[in-house]
């Protein structure tokens, strides 16, 4: 297996970005049948979830980081519906399944579409609760993705800390 270790010098946001763009809209539109649109990216050194839900994947290897899936109550249900057909009336292990489920396909249709070899995808774990606060490594660059959709909006994080 050939692993390429990336250099901030090497690399752009837009290396890491583009993958998670395009796999966020890929996954939406294909398990869902529902169209997300980007809105305007931002970067920064922190994040404070606005949202009810995240769904969280690390990885590891060529590079590292974290990424985060965040989304409010509403959207949480209606994708859950999308899923499995009943409405959901509470944030119940169904809900928390769902969004721990997007992230990993989020996240592993990403990873695929990156440039780069030898990236390991961890486990997800999904965290609910009004204004959490996810903590990114310290010497991580996160890119802010936001999209919409009808349901709500909906926000990819991706926190990359080059080796």
């Amino acid at each position: 297996m050939s692993v390429t270790i990336i250099k901030e010098s090497a690399a752009t946001a837009e290396d890491f970005t583009t993958p998670f763009i395009e796999s966020t809209k890929s996954i939406f539109s294909k398990m869902l049948g529902w169209e997300v649109e980007l809105g305007c990216t931002k970067r920064s050194s922190h994040f404070r979830s606005n949202h009810d839900i995240s769904g969280i994947i690390g990885f590891t290897g060529a590079i590292r980081g974290t990424i985060v899936i965040g989304l409010d109550e509403k959207f949480a249900f209606a994708a859950a519906e999308a899923f499995f057909g009943g409405k959901p009336t509470e944030i119940d292990s169904e809900v928390l399944d769902m969004v721990g489920e997007l992230a990993n396909m989020i996240g592993g249709n990403a990873k695929e579409r990156m440039t780069i070899t030898g990236v390991n995808l961890g486990l997800p774990t999904v965290i609910c609760g009004k204004d959490h606060k996810v903590s990114f490594d310290p010497g991580a660059q996160v890119e802010i993705l936001p999209f919409t959709c009808p349901f709500g909006p909906l926000t990819v994080e991706v926190g990359i800390r080059y080796r």
